[in-house]
């Protein structure tokens, strides 16, 4: 079940953008074996929380994240991201926040500490990515609080319950990185093996996925086995050119310790004019029943924070460069089951080189008992430093 991410510091937090930089630090070698970076961030958030309580609330958050990149030698580079957050507001006087705080934690060395909780503002910090990574010519070791995608889902996955994107999350570049191992051997060019293991925070049964990863004739296919919680799965997935056009897709098989084996397919597409128009098209299913699906989230509760709450849906997202300093996005998803929707829009400016502000809206329609319908209408504005 996704929440709202903008309400949640260990959710708002797989920072593809993040990832990329780390990744762009150590190909840059010994001519920058340090380096430290980071942003400031402001966020507003004003909305009602959901039934029974729905109460009007305004939320501001301001978090600093420094970033820490070593290369302590040719192959072995430290990196480190350390998040300190402080929210202010009635927000803070709600339930939503007091379930958000006692939410079960989704790292397995645990999510951080409170330096503040006062009435008025409340104080945290937590590692939000801290890794090591030894690498050779064929094979790369990575260990500790990372971001290990899976899959090519954008607004869902059929594969990743690691740390899946949460298509309702505010913070769109935020992703969270899971508490794991990652072995990595390239067999080719264009092909390796991985093996991924995740110890499971709640301690009770620990997640690992076997991935080989090649490319045919253009076209990237990976297949996987592991396990997740008790479900064994076998799964693919793909990512192709069509003309212009990307198409990319996931399907996986579950067999669960309990119940029914069941199946999750997601089906993506996508375009991008000339005219900075970019278009993404994405639908996902799962054949496993609403209460099967139900039961495991009762078993593990951090499930409801990887995985869609419903089992049908539809997904089109859209990007427009109105100049190279103003941009637009849009997302619209659609619950197929219930008929519910959600609608984002949002605008952002960069003022600077380093400076950027963003302002947005979430929208939601359906019946009061649907998954999208229960939302209520979120705005928000937030400015961006980064060093």
């Amino acid at each position: 079940m996704f929440t709202c991410a903008a309400l949640s510091g260990s959710y708002a937090a797989h920072a593809q953008v993040d990832d990329a930089q780390s990744s762009a630090a150590w190909d840059e070698g010994a001519n920058t074996p340090l380096r430290l970076t980071g942003y400031n961030k402001t966020l507003l958030v004003s909305s009602t929380t959901a039934d029974p309580e729905k109460k009007p609330y305004t939320l501001a958050l301001n978090r600093l994240r420094l970033k820490l990149t070593d290369r302590l030698s040719p192959h072995f580079l430290v990196h480190a991201e350390e998040d300190v957050v402080l929210r202010g507001g009635n927000y803070l006087d709600t339930a939503a926040f007091q379930r958000e705080k006692s939410a079960p934690a989704r790292q397995y060395w645990g999510d951080g500490s409170v330096f503040a909780d006062k009435p008025g503002y409340y104080g945290t910090q937590h590692l939000f990515r801290g890794y090591a990574k030894i690498s050779s010519d064929t094979a790369d070791l990575t260990i500790g609080r990372q971001r290990i995608p899976l899959g090519t889902g954008r607004l869902w996955s059929a594969l990743d319950m690691l740390n899946p994107v949460n298509p309702l999350q505010v913070e769109r570049d935020e992703y969270v990185g899971v508490d794991a191992a990652l072995m990595e051997y390239k067999t080719g060019a264009l092909s390796k093996l991985s093996l991924v293991y995740a110890p499971d925070p709640a301690r009770v049964s620990d997640r690992w996925i076997g991935q080989y990863r090649t490319n045919v004739k253009g076209t990237d296919i990976t297949v996987s086995y592991g396990k997740y919680w008790e479900d064994h799965l076998v799964g693919m997935d793909f990512a192709t050119q069509i003309g212009d056009a990307g198409l990319r897709g996931e399907w996986a098989h579950f067999i669960p310790q309990n119940g029914t084996p069941y199946r999750k397919i997601l089906l993506g597409f996508d375009y991008a004019f000339a005219n900075t128009l970019t278009l993404s098209a994405e639908g996902y299913y799962s054949s496993q029943s609403d209460s099967e699906r139900l039961a495991q989230f009762a078993q593990h509760p951090q499930r409801m924070q990887v995985q869609p709450f419903g089992s049908r849906y539809a997904g089109l997202s859209a990007s427009y460069e109105f100049t190279p300093l103003l941009k637009t996005s849009a997302y619209f998803l659609f619950n197929v089951s219930d008929h519910s929707r959600f609608f984002a829009p949002s605008l952002s400016y960069l003022l600077a080189d380093n400076l950027s502000v963003m302002g947005g809206v979430q929208l939601f329609a359906g019946d009061g008992s649907s998954e999208y319908g229960r939302g209520n209408t979120l705005r928000y504005v937030q400015l961006q430093w980064f060093y």
